[in-house]
């Protein structure tokens, strides 16, 4: 178990939802390189002091070179196409991690060979620094990082050794296995973290969807309640609603209202002697004609109630709504409605009309059409109403 956690290439790497590109990015910073050779550097000025001006040049050129070959890599990364894959890019990480490890553990062991007391212990003071740095970013490669920890400690110790120094051997085994379980426990933590986020995005994709379905739903069931089941038009609480609407816009926007109240002429006689189910037809048929009469994105056709229907026009068709009332009353009756014998019959309607006023509401503007399609039905039926005065009735026959 502590060795599949640390040979982990990269966590996360096998979400292919979220891959872990935030990670390589931490990775491939150039900031921790920078920061580990001006320590070592640091570390190269008593050798300096003491004369070694060789062995810090070598040092320093070592330095110099690894650093560069980072500050490529993480502009190779940063300038990467959008489609190139995450497993590309830990792939080419790996063999970076092994140079710089290598540029660490020779620099600090060419400035421990030979080197005073004094220096041997800034060298391994600067080399633990820069080994437990590492470890603490386990969590993001594990299997590059223990790779670091092997190569730096492995070098120094063979310098330390080829200074009769033995001592180094077990330490470092110790100080490299107490890493070890510190990047188990990193790891481990990590992936807990890990685990929760998949778990919160499963759970917040599921909400979602959810609310999605929701929605839908309420409206779904927001239309039903709006929409007659007989003809497919609005209901009178739809109608109600878009009235209200409608004349509120009008008083904002200025933009023209009209309201049609239209009566199918003696559909109680035409019931009564077709039955219901040919009623039933008749209004289906004329709630299927006005529908397409209507421009779905400004007018409204609903049932107004029984064989009553109701039309609210805006804009352009509202100015000319007296001439759409007339052209609907010649389509009414021109239309051909089956009776229960099997031939064939025709009935007309009469239509009020009545064109909002900025002082009108919903009641007034619905009594004012009311009253017009009374008169209208009063003179003879089959005719449009306009005027509260008789002689602009239309359409009689």
């Amino acid at each position: 178990m502590l060795l599949q956690k640390l040979t982990l290439p990269i966590l996360g790497a096998d979400d292919e939802t979220d891959p872990p590109w935030d990670y390589l990015a931490i990775l491939y910073s150039i900031v921790p390189h920078l920061i580990a050779a001006v320590a070592i550097l640091s570390a190269s000025v008593l050798p300096y002091a003491e004369g070694q001006t060789t062995k810090v040049g070598i040092v320093t050129v070592i330095l110099v070179m690894q650093v560069g070959l980072r500050a490529w890599g993480d502009y190779a990364y940063r300038r990467r196409a959008a489609h190139e894959p995450l497993k590309l890019w830990v792939d080419r990480f790996v063999p970076l991690s092994l140079v710089s490890g290598l540029a660490w553990g020779t620099a600090l062991a060419i400035l421990y060979t030979g080197g005073s007391p004094d220096t041997q212990v800034v060298v391994l003071a600067v080399g633990c620094g820069i080994v437990q740095s590492s470890a603490a970013r386990a969590y993001l490669a594990p299997r590059s990082t223990l790779m670091v920890i092997v190569i730096v400690t492995a070098i120094v110790n063979a310098a330390a050794i080829s200074e009769g120094n033995w001592i180094m051997v077990p330490i470092c085994a110790a100080y490299v296995g107490f890493l070890a379980s510190y990047m188990v426990r990193l790891i481990a933590m990590d992936e807990k973290r890990i685990a929760a986020e998949r778990k919160t995005r499963v759970l917040v994709k599921a909400l979602a969807e959810s609310n999605a379905k929701l929605i839908q739903a309420n409206e779904q069931l927001h239309r039903h309640a709006r929409t007659d089941a007989l003809t497919g038009l609005e209901n009178r609480r739809g109608f109600d609603h878009e009235l209200h609407r409608r004349l509120l816009l009008m008083r904002e926007t200025g933009r023209p209202l009209a309201l049609l109240l239209i009566d199918v002429d003696h559909f109680k006689r035409f019931n009564d002697a077709n039955g219901h189910q040919a009623g039933d037809e008749c209004l289906r048929t004329i709630a299927q004609l006005l529908a397409g009469l209507v421009t779905p994105s400004d007018d409204i056709a609903a049932r107004y109630g029984g064989e009553e229907f109701a039309i609210i026009l805006q804009d352009d068709e509202a100015i000319q709504a007296e001439t759409f009332a007339e052209e609907l009353r010649e389509s009414v009756a021109c239309l051909s409605l089956p009776t229960r014998n099997g031939n064939a019959s025709t009935l007309t309607v009469s239509i009020g009309v009545a064109i909002a006023e900025p002082s009108d509401d919903d009641r007034t503007l619905i009594a004012r059409a009311d009253h017009r399609l009374y008169e209208a039905k009063a003179a003879g039926r089959d005719r449009v109403c306009a005027s509260d005065r008789a002689e602009h009735l239309a359409g009689s026959r």
